[in-house]
């Protein structure tokens, strides 16, 4: 199955299910054996500073969950 094909199959899941699986790719993501590369550490690293120094504002996970759940 190809990664478009999972993708298509995913938006056909209803919002439950979705946040589930988003849920799911985040711990699997979060896991022990999962590596930054190091283009993604810097990324990171300055959107760290960003939020430290005010110039960019955070949302709480929640919030932006929200937006995406049908209630």
């Amino acid at each position: 199955m190809s990664f478009q094909t999972i993708k298509q199959e995913i938006q056909k899941l209803d919002r439950a299910k979705q946040a589930d699986l988003m849920h799911f790719l985040v711990e699997l993501l979060a896991s022990d054996t999962f590596q930054l590369s190091d283009e993604w550490k810097k990324e990171l690293a300055v959107r760290e500073e960003a939020l430290k120094n005010g110039t960019s504002v955070g949302r709480p996970a929640r919030d932006v969950i929200a937006k995406y759940t049908i209630h």
